[in-house]
């Protein structure tokens, strides 16, 4: 009896906690700086949509600039930005740009 009261009593802190994480976290999708850009496929006149972050946020290990797939922005995310405006309600955002994000990659033309 006693276990299963302790049991009950850590999920519930577990489940607080990470709606506290979930909440403290910074979505970059929703920042002034995320910008989307075109990426040359090197193919005819094709082009892919890329992510950047023209605050200069987001690096490789050699200190190259990092783009994201265009279909997977909404899921970038970090605990702090020093350079994040967001542009409206999180929650709202996200929701709205999920639905209107393509589900993989796909090829443009000029």
């Amino acid at each position: 009896m006693y276990e299963e009261s302790f049991t009950d009593q850590t999920s519930d802190i577990d489940s607080e906690e990470t709606v506290t994480r979930q909440a403290d976290k910074i979505y970059c999708a929703n920042c002034c700086h995320c910008k989307l850009v075109r990426s040359s496929t090197g193919k005819d006149n094709q082009y892919q949509l890329r992510v950047r972050c023209d605050a200069g946020m987001w690096k490789k290990k050699l200190g190259e600039e990092k783009y994201y797939k265009y279909f997977t922005v909404a899921r970038r995310s970090t605990e702090e930005c020093e350079f994040y405006e967001p542009m409206g309600d999180t929650k709202t955002f996200l929701k709205e740009l999920k639905k209107t994000l393509p589900i993989k990659d796909e090829i443009y033309a000029f």
